[in-house]
């Protein structure tokens, strides 16, 4: 089997194999919405998720996937994807004129 320098083709046959076995799950295990099997693309369509992510070292394996909805694995991957800023100083704006009453 021919795979892609990318390793396209494992990653396509790890997610069709955990969508085979996991068929059984009718939640999202992240927000409990009801799992759509049949339709892609909508928010509560089942995806694979990598439990480790990439950017943190993790591969793709059968065992560090799982199943859960669009919106879980979409909202985890801008989490994940995100480096924090730093905070930046906030000064705090005091009046200077103070009246006394």
């Amino acid at each position: 089997m021919a795979t892609s320098r990318t390793g396209t083709t494992r990653w396509k046959n790890i997610t069709t194999r955990r969508r085979h076995t996991d068929r059984h799950l009718t939640t999202c295990p992240e927000c409990n919405t009801t799992l759509n099997w049949e339709q892609g693309q909508q928010p509560n369509s089942a995806e694979v998720d990598h439990i480790i992510p990439h950017a943190q070292g993790g591969q793709d394996t059968y065992g560090n996937t799982r199943i859960i909805c669009r919106r879980c694995n979409q909202s985890l991957g801008a989490k994940q994807s995100r480096t924090p800023r730093p905070r930046r100083n906030t000064r705090t704006v005091r009046p200077e004129n103070t009246s006394e009453w």
